[in-house]
């Protein structure tokens, strides 16, 4: 569930003591669009995104995506999608 005032995630349920406890952070980056309505829709598909795993007990973590963003085109299928997609 988002947090009503930011509208940001809310850390996932921790399932045991092995790892500490996940804060949620702030990003900000640069993406391009036509203009901020789509800017807005992408955030709003990211947070969609996180909100659906988190239900799901899953983290979508920065060291989840980062790993994930670093090896996209280590996976033949994945590359070709992805490429296909973004051309």
């Amino acid at each position: 569930m988002n947090d009503p005032k930011t509208n940001t995630p809310q850390p996932a349920p921790q399932q045991g003591a092995q790892e500490p406890e996940l804060g949620v952070y702030p990003i900000t980056f640069q993406l391009y669009a036509h203009n901020e309505q789509e800017v807005e829709e992408a955030r709003m598909a990211i947070i969609a995104f996180i909100g659906l795993h988190r239900r799901h007990n899953r983290a979508v973590t920065a060291q989840k995506v980062a790993q994930a963003v670093a090896r996209w085109d280590q996976n033949p299928i994945v590359k070709s999608q992805i490429i296909k997609y973004f051309t």
